[in-house]
């Protein structure tokens, strides 16, 4: 096949061949697995602050392009149960690296259930998949230098962290790392070097990463919410918890943050409706497939990326 740019080579097309098995295999075992598939808004109202939305002018007022089902995800979860969503996300932080787009796609799952039950929906998600693409796509994954073997290899369960650990083994390999700090993508690529499977983190320190989910009952200064790593110096693919439904513990929270609890109103109004334990995770899809497809660069997964310094072809 003669080189048409980019967007045309070889491997850009098995890397698109992936994509879209990644998608349909998602699709399968979640829609098999009762999960109803829901959609949110692109455009949604004032988040506050937060550097990392883009503004869009919407009949003389502020309006924000959404990151997810937020803010409209429990009330969906009131309705339905079990529901999923695979959706564009934007970001708009102008890092310049290898793992991260201003406009990416994510796979959003949710349910009624408490913390620990979401663990096992996403190893049954995350091995489905990937024996789904060692059986159907092993072509195209060999082109890209990933052998079937290494997909059919993903067995539950996950190993699970608990963020002190991390910290205390990041500590013990020579890294300035203390509590309450995030784990940066150097620190992530390290500790997923140690590993040949998907990871979990869990447990992280309450901030504004975690303001919306539940704050661990019995560990002062921790969250119930969970990272998923991919081994091999991947890193984070995807990320969740359980919900914080009560709307007493969201104002105290947001005031903590200097959030405006006047502007959030139409939001902790949302919230009332939430009377059982809720729990989900988001995987982004380009890191998904940066992973299974051993890419260098986040950009070739997906057809016409979109990142700080691109808004071109």
């Amino acid at each position: 096949m003669s080189n048409r740019g980019n967007l045309f080579t070889d491997r850009r097309i098995a890397i698109l061949k992936i994509r879209a098995k990644i998608l349909q295999a998602a699709r399968c075992w979640l829609d098999q697995s009762g999960y109803l598939e829901v959609q949110g808004s692109t455009l949604i109202p004032a988040v506050g602050d937060w550097p990392s939305y883009f503004v869009v002018r919407y009949f003389g007022k502020n309006a924000y392009l959404a990151q997810g089902l937020q803010p409209y995800v429990d009330s969906l979860v009131e309705l339905f149960e079990k529901i999923y969503t695979i959706a564009p996300s934007f970001r708009a932080e102008k890092t310049k690296d290898k793992r991260h787009l201003t406009e990416y796609w994510c796979i959003e799952v949710a349910e009624r259930c408490g913390f620990d039950e979401i663990f096992k929906v996403q190893e049954d998600f995350l091995t489905s998949v990937c024996g789904c693409l060692a059986k159907t796509v092993a072509k195209e994954l060999e082109c890209l230098g990933r052998s079937a073997e290494d997909l059919l290899g993903i067995k539950s369960p996950f190993p699970r962290l608990k963020y002190d650990e991390v910290v205390e083994t990041l500590q013990k390999d020579g890294f300035a790392i203390l509590w309450g700090q995030q784990i940066s993508w150097n620190l992530e690529k390290h500790l997923s070097m140690k590993y040949s499977t998907p990871f979990f983190v869990t447990e992280f320190p309450e901030g504004i990463d975690t303001l919306f989910y539940k704050s661990h009952p019995t560990k002062l200064g921790s969250t119930l919410t969970v990272d998923l790593l991919a081994p091999e110096g991947y890193g984070e693919i995807g990320g969740g918890g359980q919900a914080e439904d009560d709307v007493h513990v969201l104002r105290k929270k947001m005031a903590e943050e200097k959030i405006e609890a006047r502007e959030q109103g139409w939001y902790l109004g949302l919230r009332r409706l939430e009377v059982v334990p809720s729990s989900g995770f988001v995987i982004g899809l380009e890191r998904f497939i940066q992973w299974v497809c051993k890419l260098e660069n986040i950009s070739d997964a997906v057809a016409v990326a979109r990142s700080a310094n691109s808004i071109y072809p």
